[in-house]
């Protein structure tokens, strides 16, 4: 039977839209096998935590999605394959990454590794405002402080052990702390000379005195530092004995300098203590002095209030306020170091 106009175009129609039909799916087929279309990969991991700061030696567990077949790689120190990372010696900023078995999806987490003495858990508690800082500055003094270090004290850091040398610009003499760890965050009468008029008006202020000076440039790793129990309560901040440096305090403040051979600069660093890690605090200025034997220490006191009241809820109690001062470096790729006041026996 013949079709009649209208039915011979629909059928028309049809045969044409079906003859496209199958030339886009060959067309696609072709560019598929030639690699013109991209192949839907799975999406790449998510990667917990996304950023993180350590310091030398500390550890952070990685993870991703749970069941998820990854390979971990890492930089400026070793990861497992589960993905247990460990903080290697040279302070920068790190990479941390996870690529998915079998698609090559990836995902990173950036690892700021800080020069410090810290590590985990603390349960923070507010307590007493700080008193209005003095306005004057006092008369320095060239005479040795009371309560000066003996000389050739540094030791291992692992052991205490002495060493028999002790390389130049570590070994301390006295410090802005003094020997029954009270300080305060302003100048006091025995201020070394170099120091006296360095720090400006609204500044926290911390020195070390040394017996010999700081090498220009250094030629190993060093670090200047002071730690802080800001307000003298040993149940807030860093556990107590968490670091060599604290075994007598819990500290909520470290202060300090470093010198990095990687980066062949000085690097100043202020840490709060923030629920079982460190956060950044305010900017360091830091000096040697001319004769490199002090290192100096400031940085903004209201910056500093403030950082501590948006992390561990604590502020400055001046009366209760306690510290310890530190200096170390490696010799023959052993870590050494002096503190001030000592160690407690």
């Amino acid at each position: 039977m013949l079709l009649n106009d209208r039915a011979r175009i629909i059928l028309f129609w049809f045969t044409i839209g079906l003859m496209l039909v199958v030339a886009i799916l060959a067309a696609m087929t072709i560019l598929r096998a030639c690699g013109g279309l991209p192949i839907q990969r799975e999406p790449p991991p998510s990667i917990s935590p996304s950023e993180v700061s350590l310091c030398p030696g500390e550890q952070q567990q990685f993870a991703t999605e749970e069941d998820l077949a990854v390979i971990w790689e890492a930089t400026g120190g070793t990861i497992s394959a589960d993905g247990l990372f460990t903080a290697g010696e040279n302070p920068g900023d790190y990479a941390v990454t996870a690529t998915r078995e079998g698609s090559g999806g990836a995902a990173g987490a950036v690892v700021h590794i800080i020069a410090c003495t810290p590590t985990p858990t603390s349960t923070p508690s507010p307590t007493v405002a700080p008193t209005e800082a003095p306005t004057s500055t006092p008369a320095p003094s060239a005479t040795p402080p009371v309560g000066a270090d003996a000389e050739g004290d540094v030791g291992a850091y692992e052991t205490g052990e002495a060493i028999e040398l002790a390389p130049p610009g570590i070994d301390i003499r006295a410090a802005s702390i003094n020997p029954d760890l009270s300080l305060s965050l302003q100048p006091t009468d025995n201020v070394p000379v170099e120091l006296a008029s360095w720090r400006e008006e609204g500044e926290a202020f911390f020195w070390i005195s040394l017996y010999d000076a700081v090498p220009d440039p250094p030629t190993a790793y060093m670090n200047w530092l002071v730690v802080l129990d800001i307000d003298g309560n040993r149940d807030t901040g860093r556990p107590v004995g968490n670091r060599r440096i604290n075994p007598d305090f819990g500290d909520e403040v470290a202060v300090g300098v470093s010198y990095s051979t990687e980066a062949e600069a000085y690097e100043p660093y202020a840490l709060v203590w923030d629920n079982g890690q460190w956060a950044t605090g305010p900017e360091v200025r830091y000096t040697f002095g001319e004769s490199r034997t002090v290192v100096g220490l400031a940085l903004s006191l209201e910056g500093l209030e403030e950082t501590l009241s948006q992390t561990s809820g604590v502020a400055p109690s001046p009366e209760a306020m306690r510290g310890r001062a530190a200096a170390e470096t490696y010799v023959d790729g052993e870590r050494v170091i002096d503190f001030y006041p000592g160690l407690p026996e």
